[in-house]
């Protein structure tokens, strides 16, 4: 669909979908002309609208707009975190495109949105249950172009699985989930990256916000980068329990809850083991490029740790090793 609209300020507005079913592409024309107002928000750059037909009961649009208004085209998300790739030694690139600073207040990138749509493509063909990814699609006004992708939705779906919403018990065995689905995508698929899940009535899951994933190869990629990259989801991850363990600690919230992910593969991990990760891997490795580096000494921190270690272990033999 390539359609001319009147944008919320009067100005000119363009707007190009792919893969959208005809309803659905004249339901996100209304909205990004301003012509429909949001059902609910979802975080700071996505609604959820009404379905426009029977076969379609709700849409989600993600990189529709900055907290349910329009998206702030020309000022960046700045939201974070850098979205690092690992060069075939281990070392920290910055993949910008993938990461939320190179998309707009409110909208998304190309790369965020056309990786939605593909991931969640692959997956149910591989028999994963996804929330449905419709389609995607760019708006362009002034000279500047935002991106955003088009979900099924419906209102009776948990977005939020997470604690207090559900159990201490709920949320472990969620987050276990999440660690082995992680790395049984990693070692079987090739596909890498961090996930988290919608909750259905039933008690089901469906695997939501696919964006980060890359795949991997083996041109590009040794055994030392395929854990590097591994990991980094992994810790993405951690990070969201952690900080939910501080927060909540006065309701009974275990402090090590962020070992949950790190369990479904590693059944021996430990605090201590998770500190030493953070502190000699993510700090020097993870967070920016090095201003020395050597693969050896990362490969041998590798070792050292009981996580990295294991994960040196599951890396499928076809990746080089160092």
């Amino acid at each position: 669909m390539y359609k001319d609209l009147a944008g919320h300020s009067g100005d000119a507005l363009t707007l190009q979908t792919w893969h959208l079913p005809e309803s659905v592409q004249f339901q996100v024309a209304d909205w990004f002309a301003g012509r429909i107002k949001a059902g609910k928000t979802d975080g700071s750059r996505s609604v959820i609208l009404p379905g426009p037909a029977k076969d379609v009961l709700g849409i989600k649009i993600k990189g529709a707009g900055y907290k349910g208004g329009e998206v702030r085209l020309g000022t960046p998300h700045r939201a974070g975190p850098r979205a690092p790739v690992f060069d075939y030694e281990g070392r920290m690139m910055e993949d910008v495109a993938a990461g939320h600073d190179n998309a707009p207040s409110g909208g998304a990138s190309f790369q965020q949105a056309a990786t939605e749509y593909h991931m969640s493509q692959l997956l149910t063909r591989l028999g994963y249950a996804c929330v449905p990814c419709l389609g995607y699609g760019r708006i362009t006004q002034a000279g500047l172009t935002s991106w955003f992708s088009v979900f099924s939705w419906t209102d009776d779906w948990q977005a939020d699985l997470i604690f207090p919403q559900v159990s201490v018990e709920a949320w472990i065995i969620q987050n276990h989930a999440i660690g082995a689905l992680l790395i049984e995508l990693a070692i079987v698929h090739d596909l890498i990256g961090y996930a988290s899940y919608v909750g259905l009535p039933d008690g089901g899951m469906l695997i939501k916000d696919l964006h980060p994933f890359r795949m991997a190869d083996t041109i590009n990629m040794s055994q030392i980068s395929w854990v590097m990259q591994v990991y980094f989801g992994l810790h993405i991850r951690t990070n969201v329990l952690k900080s939910n363990a501080l927060r909540y600690r006065d309701r009974g919230l275990p402090p090590d809850i962020h070992l949950a992910l790190c369990k479904s593969f590693c059944p021996e991990v430990t605090q201590a083991d998770h500190d030493v990760v953070r502190l000699n891997i993510v700090a020097p490795y993870m967070i920016s490029p090095p201003a020395e580096f050597a693969p050896q000494r990362l490969l041998d921190t590798l070792h050292e740790n009981a996580i990295t270690r294991a994960l040196l272990t599951l890396c499928p033999d076809r990746f080089s090793r160092y």
